[in-house]
C-alpha cells in the first residue's frame, strides 16, 4: 500500500473553502494527490456514540440511539461493508443529518477519510442526493466489518479532533503521530512539511465510546477564544464542543491532568506528542499538528510563530524593535543590539549617540548610557 510521507489538511469554516488539490471527475484520489480533501472544518457538540439516545435540537429524542463507529447498522442505513451510507426515511441517521445537513454530512466525510484506506469509496445517499467520500488515512479500517476496535476508535478520533475548526478562519495543518505499525505517513517528514514550522498542539480521545472523551493541549497557552478548535462567544467566553483543554501548554501537569510527552520522529526532523493524559488515563494515539507561521497582525506568544520572526507586544510584526523593547536576538532590534533581553545598550555601557542606548540617553560628558 502506497503512503505519502506527510499528511496536510485544510480546515476552515470560511465561506470560500480550499482543497489541497483539484480532483477531476473520474480520477482516483490518493494521498499523494489530495492528502485530505478538507475544504471546511467540523465542529462537534458531542461525541459520535449516541447510545443513550440523542437530542435533535427540535425536542425529538431518539431512544434507540446510534453509533457512527458501527459501520454495519442496517436499521440506521449504515453499511460500510458494501460502501453505502443510505439512511432510510425516518431512520436515526437521517434525522441526525437533518439537524444540520451541511455539517453532519461533512462529519461523515471526515469519518470516512480518517478511517478508511486509500481506494475505498463510500456513497452517501441522503434525501435523494448522492455524493462519494474517499478513504485516505486508513486509521480505522475495522469500520468496514462492524464496530471499530478500541484502537481504531481512538486513532480515528484523534484524526477527526485534529480537524475541528470552530474559529471561522482557514488553517492549514500538518499531522504527525505514532499511530501503529499498520499506518504509514504520520512519522516521516519530507520537504513538503518544511513550511509547517509552528508546533500547534495535540488531539486525542475516543468520540465513539459510551461516554465520549475528547482532549487537546496547546503548545502555547492561548485563551480558548483564540484557538481554532473553539467558537468565540464574545466577552472572553468560548464553546469548545466535546473537547476539553488543559489549562496550560502541552507537557505541564494541571488540575485536569492533561499532559503530553514529546518524542522525535524517525528522521529526527519533527517532534510529536505521545502518552497523553486525559480523564485519568493515558492515550497512546495522539495526533500532533503543525501550522504555518503567522502573518503580521496575528496574536502570538513567541517569535517562532511569526513569519517575520518578530512578536513584539503579543502580535506578529515585520517592524524591528526599537530601543527599550524586549528582545532575544540582536537582529530583532533596529540598533542591532540586544543587551540582556532589551534592545540597545544597558546603563553604564560606553556610547557615542543616544540611539545606541536602551534608554535613548547617552551622557555627553561620561559617554555612557544612562
Amino acid at each position: 500500500m502506497n503512503r505519502p510521507a506527510h499528511l496536510l489538511v485544510l480546515v476552515s469554516l470560511a465561506a470560500a473553502g480550499c482543497v489541497a488539490a483539484d480532483i477531476g471527475e473520474g480520477d482516483e484520489p490518493g494521498l499523494e494527490d489530495i492528502e485530505f480533501q478538507a475544504d471546511n472544518g467540523i465542529f462537534l457538540d458531542n461525541g459520535l456514540n449516541l447510545a443513550n439516545g440523542m437530542n435533535l435540537g427540535n425536542g425529538a429524542v431518539l431512544h434507540n440511539g446510534m453509533n457512527l463507529g458501527n459501520g454495519i447498522d442496517l436499521a440506521n442505513g449504515m453499511n460500510l461493508g458494501n460502501g453505502i451510507y443510505a439512511p432510510p426515511a425516518g431512520s436515526g441517521l437521517e434525522q441526525w443529518i437533518d439537524v444540520e445537513p451541511v455539517m453532519r454530512k461533512k462529519i461523515l466525510r471526515y469519518l470516512v477519510e480518517c478511517a478508511l484506506p486509500r481506494g475505498v469509496e463510500v456513497s452517501l445517499t441522503y434525501r435523494g442526493d448522492s455524493e462519494i467520500f474517499h478513504g485516505v488515512a486508513g486509521l480505522g479500517s475495522s469500520l468496514q466489518q462492524g464496530l471499530m476496535t478500541p484502537k481504531d476508535q481512538e486513532r480515528v478520533s484523534s484524526c477527526m479532533l485534529a480537524r475541528i475548526n470552530g474559529a471561522g478562519v482557514t488553517v492549514q495543518i500538518d499531522m504527525f503521530g505514532a499511530l501503529g505499525s499498520d499506518v504509514e505517513g504520520f512519522t516521516t517528514a519530507t520537504t513538503a512539511d518544511a513550511p509547517f514550522t509552528v508546533l500547534e498542539g495535540a488531539f486525542y480521545g475516543n468520540l465513539f465510546s459510551g461516554a465520549p472523551e475528547a482532549y487537546a493541549c496547546l503548545n502555547y497557552p492561548y485563551a480558548l477564544p483564540d484557538t481554532r478548535t473553539c467558537k468565540d462567544l464574545g466577552g472572553g467566553f468560548a464553546s469548545c464542543g466535546v473537547v476539553e483543554f488543559a489549562d496550560d501548554s502541552c507537557g505541564a501537569w494541571r488540575d485536569q491532568y492533561i499532559q503530553c510527552i514529546t518524542w522525535s520522529t524517525t528522521d529526527g526532523s519533527r517532534s510529536y506528542f505521545s502518552s497523553c493524559m486525559g480523564g485519568a488515563r493515558s492515550w497512546d494515539y495522539a495526533i500532533t499538528t503543525y501550522v504555518l507561521p503567522k502573518p503580521d497582525g496575528e496574536v502570538c506568544f513567541s517569535a517562532e510563530e511569526c513569519s517575520s520572526g518578530l512578536c513584539p507586544s503579543g502580535f506578529c510584526s515585520s517592524d524591528r524593535l526599537v530601543n527599550g523593547e524586549t528582545c532575544y536576538a540582536s537582529w530583532q532590534c533596529e540598533s542591532d543590539v540586544c543587551d540582556r533581553g532589551v534592545c540597545g545598550w544597558r546603563a553604564g555601557t560606553r556610547c557615542y549617540t543616544n540611539d545606541q542606548c536602551a534608554s535613548e540617553v547617552c551622557s555627553l560628558k561620561r559617554k555612557v548610557c544612562l
